[in-house]
């Protein structure tokens, strides 16, 4: 009776995990933890093959003829699963960087788009040879591009091509051409890859999109400069164009950092004086009403409503000191069931850093702005109420404070009310606090098949360039405008911020590491010495 060995075993071992590995492979788990497990799948077959080449014997048994075969079939038997096993992992490729900052990896901006390419892509780089920033998006944009046959990536020096490049319409060095279809974007001066993600999901966008910005109540909305001012991480010296890293010089209340995210991925901005119009015009995909701080005029508010009753796409952004009034109330909230009181709703359980009005948003019910949300921060809220539920209205609440807050009246200045002898004025309304609410569906008296979309929110700092970079503040002020627009379907990209990098804390997180770091670990090492001593007394 026949023993296994040690060898015999291992080798059976590793047959049975190349099995496993592969057959997980082709179960469907996605492309890339598909191909992950294929590799491993062939690593552990060329492990087995190695493993069982280890006990073929050195000199064979038999007549010359029959030893010159038996090698000349193990030769071609070893070249043959070489070659396969160099055609699998080809088709099954996995990129792996071994850096702790990821900078082999390509950014996600780029790879997100082009993980999700429906349709045919085109993309030609046109670097300087000398610059290694513009090698290292080249290198980027080439690990991204591997095995996606719908994206046609070619890297082109400049200095060897001028002919091509002035066809084409490339004057400068690191300029990027993307085409989809007869749509052309042309990106100059990329020395970082994300830019191309964010130039693709425009160039992809199959019609153009206006958000128009209402005016004239003292928004903060401004038509885009035509340049900004940027200033570097390391050097702070000053200059118009973005890069990696960089930082935009902007005012605190102003939307300069949304305007670059929307405008970065293709959407067209412009502002609109309602006071000086009879109609909201027809090209405005969504119309922004962003910080206003004087009340809207009757002819103002019931512009808005006809434009909802036609089935437009309306965001509110709207702070404690905006005085909602009876225009406003009246015909157009009250029909859908909203209101909202100049109050500051404060959460002294989820907070951001150590200031109870500004809420921070952890946890969102379902829909599709929230999808990919962090961590969001409200500051200086009002609430927002949502009454009995309309037959033909679909109301949902997007953020919401937690059980622990409540509600206190907001001064004119901005902040809460502090009563003369210095004493806050009472709790009230103590409870789960709506911040910002999405509806949509047929307005109220309005056709059957219109059917509107609308966001309000009781503050608009995360939208401004204070708080925009705050944590998921972009990518939900982004969200809301692509809901509202009706940009779904194409991919979600966290906007660019252009803000200096930052470590973020909850207050509990604050709390956690100052009790960790200045109690536990001083009084701990204080202890250790303690003992050490008494030991060696």
């Amino acid at each position: 009776m026949s023993r296994f060995t040690r060898s015999d075993m291992i080798v059976a071992a590793l047959i049975a995990a190349a099995l496993l590995f592969g057959a997980l492979g082709f179960a469907g788990f996605g492309d890339r933890i598909s191909n992950i497990l294929l590799f491993a799948a062939w690593l552990l077959t060329l492990l087995t093959l190695f493993a069982l080449a280890v006990r073929l014997p050195l000199r064979g048994r038999g007549s010359r003829w029959t030893v010159w075969a038996a090698n000349a079939l193990i030769v071609c038997g070893a070249l043959g699963a070489v070659i396969a096993a160099n055609v699998a992992l080809y088709r099954h490729d996995v990129h792996f960087d071994a850096t702790r900052e990821g900078v082999n990896t390509p950014p996600r901006q780029l790879t997100d788009i082009v993980d999700q390419l429906r349709s045919q892509l085109s993309l030609a780089y046109f670097y300087n040879a000398s610059d290694p920033n513009a090698l290292a998006v080249r290198d980027m944009i080439g690990i991204a591009a591997r095995n996606h046959p719908l994206l046609a990536f070619r890297a082109i020096d400049l200095d060897k091509e001028p002919g091509l490049a002035r066809d084409i319409g490339v004057h400068s060095y690191n300029t990027a051409v993307l085409q989809a279809g007869d749509r052309k974007v042309l990106v100059e001066n990329v020395t970082d890859a994300a830019r191309l993600g964010y130039a693709a999901l425009r160039v992809l966008r199959q019609r153009a999109e206006t958000i128009c910005f209402v005016t004239g109540h003292g928004e903060t909305f401004r038509p885009m400069p035509g340049h900004y001012h940027f200033s570097h991480v390391e050097t702070l010296r000053g200059h118009d164009t973005p890069g990696a890293d960089d930082v935009l010089v902007a005012e605190p209340e102003q939307l300069d950092r949304l305007q670059l995210a929307l405008n970065e991925i293709g959407f067209e901005l412009r502002p609109l004086a309602m006071a000086t119009t009879s109609a909201i015009p027809t090209d405005c995909t969504v119309i922004a009403e962003i910080g206003p701080r004087t009340a809207l005029a009757a002819g103002e508010a019931d512009l808005l409503a006809d434009y909802l009753k036609q089935g437009g796409r309306l965001v509110m952004l709207i702070d404690p000191q905006f005085p909602v009034g009876g225009e406003l109330q009246n015909r157009l909230l009250t029909p859908l069931g909203v209101s909202s009181e100049p109050a500051i709703v404060i959460d002294p359980l989820n907070h951001f850093r150590t200031d109870p009005d500004k809420v921070a948003v952890p946890y969102y019910p379902p829909h599709p702005i929230t999808a990919r949300l962090a961590l969001t921060v409200f500051a200086q809220a009002r609430p927002i109420r949502l009454g009995q539920p309309l037959m033909d209205v679909r109301a949902s609440v997007l953020a919401a404070s937690s059980q622990d807050s409540y509600l206190r009246p907001s001064s004119s200045a901005g902040g809460i009310t502090v009563a003369a002898g210095g004493q806050a004025p009472a709790e009230v309304d103590r409870g789960a606090q709506a911040l910002a609410i999405a509806l949509e569906g047929a307005f109220p008296g309005a056709s059957p098949d219109k059917h509107f979309r609308l966001v309000i929110s009781g503050t608009s700092k995360f939208a401004t360039n204070e708080y925009f970079s705050y944590v998921s503040n972009g990518e939900f002020s982004v969200a809301i405008m692509r809901w509202l627009a009706e940009d779904e379907a194409s991919p979600s990209l966290a906007p660019r911020t252009y803000s200096a990098p930052e470590i973020v804390l909850t207050s509990t997180q604050m709390r956690d590491t100052f009790i960790l770091l200045v109690i536990l670990l001083p009084l701990g090492t204080a202890l250790f010495g303690v003992a050490m001593w008494w030991r060696r007394r």
